[in-house]
């Protein structure tokens, strides 16, 4: 923690500020009063006083804490911290001393023969809530930056943006591998959570560019050739299968095989990489970055069997008499939802995601010179963009809301502007017009935003009177996918289902079904890239505790996730530098790459789709994380206040000042 990061300035009363409170050296005399004092001597009288109902042993002399220490009894005490006042006191080991009346501090009370002392009620614990609150409202550090906290995959970003500043870009994709296995991938399709609630805005209205600086560590240590990930433990003898090879199939492999555990992945398609593979184009995600993340992972020894469909060629019951101790469901959400209009299924209608999957795989595609994409999420922003590289001249994109409510980042909705697409908003679909059994164009009606729905977005209502018609020689539907729970009907196996989707445990990731785990989208419905990644990393730390012996409870504590409160720091920079931008190809030639490369065929796609995102030269690169504020307590996960925060489940964004003190 450096002094340009932490907020000076705020007056700290006494007893708060602590960014690493422990126990110094037994020589402190303020340590003395919470039973580090050398041991009495032996001559000194002994007897027993009660504590919880627990006889134990006290000498004349001792304070109750020193007593309960000595005897393992926790009492929660900060008082050994330097940073409190001598004249102070922590003010959370209060305790009940039995015909003594209100609570007493366990520190400054001295031990008396036959004391039947309390240390844990309701009341104790509520005022001990409350006092901590107090020190944690004025507390100018923070255990988690916001960004680690708002990543579903929860990167140590500080940490790798720091080694990068040491140019030290293998260590730095290691530690993003610690909870990400594709730094590459996620380093271009990432819709950037973490960079929403980065303190850099406080400075100059502008994140740092985390995810392009994962991008960079990544290409970096790719192009060095050294390996960025550890050696696996020693085999556990355990099989586990993991159905569907998308991202979270992908990194619950990856964490199952560093545990030591046997991975074979079956995946359906004739490759892995699920929506990575055929979801996203090649101009944000080149198959070589992609092929080289996977071998990656199919380094530590797992085992890639393609073409294997669930209903055709396995089922879960199967899979277990095959032997494998634990199976992990990861079959992805790649059904497209229908538009529920008249004339979807003509001809010239087809979903976004198959024409995606189409052009990805290398097939032959024709839409004609003016295409209608209907939706305004990422697969609708990919589908106009790459609808513009196979041939179309007139591409609109058709959303019923604003501009604002589009769930795809605005970044992405930036570049279809730049590629020239039509952002067609306020519109609904109401029918397909047909003619000679064909799609020529489609019936649109104008909306308008009424109050919020479920999803907290301003609900579109139609404006009566309002259609009109656009034609079109293609239509592609890109408003959701669904999961294809027709393969889990199999077999009757009575695997749970909610909403079209596998129910879980959400604290367990477990299934009805013995030794059968889910994540990602077919539980979570359609998602994005790194929380599919989150959901396949934390169902393999559950499947890894059950494949340990661990029960339902401590499968749930193995997974646990603690949130962290945040608040205004004051936070200060030591740089001034901007935001660096990412550099990238010139809207024409983003088209005139495709046009140039024959299509069809054996085809190098990544020929053919250039990459728009040209990626960071090193000295913007290290430019750009000079600018993190590296806002991240050193003593998390070692320090007293925390641990004592989250055990009496304390915790506030308010700051409270001087008040809370009187």
């Amino acid at each position: 923690m450096t002094e340009d990061n932490t907020g000076k300035g705020r007056d700290q009363p006494a007893g708060n500020g602590h960014q690493n409170p422990s126990v110094p050296p037994a020589s402190s005399g303020i340590a003395r009063a919470v039973g580090n004092a050398p041991l009495l001597a032996e001559t000194q009288a002994s007897f027993q006083i009660l504590i919880n109902g627990r006889p134990v042993e006290a000498r004349e002399g001792e304070t109750i804490l020193q007593a309960a220490t000595n005897a393992g009894i926790k009492i929660p005490a900060m008082c050994a911290d330097p940073r409190i006042k001598p004249t102070g006191d922590c003010g959370l080991c209060t305790i009940v001393v039995a015909g003594q009346g209100d609570p007493l501090k366990a520190c400054m009370t001295a031990v008396a023969e036959g004391q039947k002392i309390g240390t844990e009620t309701e009341e104790l614990n509520a005022q001990r809530k409350q006092t901590l609150n107090r020190y944690l409202s004025d507390h100018n550090a923070y255990c988690q930056p916001p960004c680690t906290a708002a990543c579903p995959a929860g990167i140590d970003i500080a940490g790798y943006i720091d080694l990068i500043l040491q140019k030290d870009y293998v260590g730095s994709t290691a530690l993003i591998k610690q909870m990400l296995p594709l730094p590459g991938v996620l380093g271009r399709v990432c819709p950037r959570p973490c960079e929403d609630p980065c303190r850099r805005v406080q400075i100059d209205g502008h994140p740092v560019a985390i995810c392009a600086l994962k991008r960079f560590a990544a290409d970096q240590a790719a192009a060095a050739g050294l390996p960025t990930q550890p050696e696996p433990k020693p085999s556990s003898g355990k099989n586990v299968a993991v159905v569907g090879a998308g991202p979270a199939g992908l990194s619950a492999a990856y964490y199952l095989a560093l545990e030591g555990h046997k991975v074979t992945l079956l995946e359906a398609a004739a490759k892995a990489g699920g929506m990575l593979r055929f979801g996203i184009p090649p101009y944000r995600l080149p198959n070589s970055v992609l092929d080289q993340e996977i071998n990656d992972i199919l380094s530590l020894g797992v085992e890639l069997k393609t073409n294997s469909t669930m209903g055709r060629d396995f089922q879960i019951d199967t899979l277990k008499d095959q032997g494998y101790d634990a199976v992990f469901l990861s079959i992805g959400a790649m059904a497209a939802k229908p538009a529920r209009i008249p004339g979807e299924d003509a001809e010239g209608v087809r979903s976004a995601i198959q024409f995606l999957a189409d052009v990805n795989w290398n097939k032959q595609v024709s839409v004609g010179k003016r295409v209608i994409v209907i939706g305004g999420g990422f697969t609708a922003a990919d589908a106009v963009r790459t609808a513009r590289r196979v041939g179309a001249s007139e591409v609109t994109m058709m959303y019923r809301r604003t501009r604002k409510e589009m769930s795809a980042a605005a970044h992405e909705i930036h570049e279809c502007d730049v590629e020239g697409v039509k952002l067609e908003l306020l519109t609904a679909p109401v029918s397909v017009k047909i003619e000679n059994g064909r799609a020529v164009g489609l019936i649109s009606q104008r909306m308008e935003l009424g109050e919020p729905d479920e999803s907290g977005r301003r609900r579109p209502v139609p404006i009566p009177g309002s259609e009109y018609f656009t034609p079109a020689d293609s239509i592609l539907l890109a408003i959701g996918q669904d999961v294809d729970v027709a393969s889990l009907n199999q077999g009757n196996l009575g695997l749970d289902k909610r909403w079209g989707t596998i129910e879980v445990d959400e604290a367990t990731m477990m299934t009805n079904l013995p030794g059968v785990f889910s994540g990602g989208d077919c539980v979570s419905g359609a998602a994005t890239v790194v929380e599919g990644v989150g959901a396949g990393r934390q169902s393999a730390y559950a499947i890894n505790a059950y494949l340990n012996g661990a029960n339902e409870r401590e499968i749930a504590a193995a997974i646990a996730k603690y949130r962290p409160a945040f608040f205004d720091i004051g936070a200060k920079a030591k740089s001034a530098a901007p935001m660096s931008e990412m550099p990238v190809l010139d809207g024409e030639c983003r088209i005139e790459a495709f046009e140039n490369t024959k299509h069809g065929g054996d085809v190098d796609n990544d020929k053919a789709f250039a990459e728009v995102e040209i990626g960071f030269s090193e000295e913007a690169a290290l430019r750009e994380a000079s600018r993190c504020l590296m806002c991240r307590c050193q003593a998390a996960g070692v320090c007293t206040l925390q641990s004592l925060a989250i055990e009496y489940g304390a915790g506030t964004k308010t700051y409270l000042g001087k008040e809370a003190w009187k």
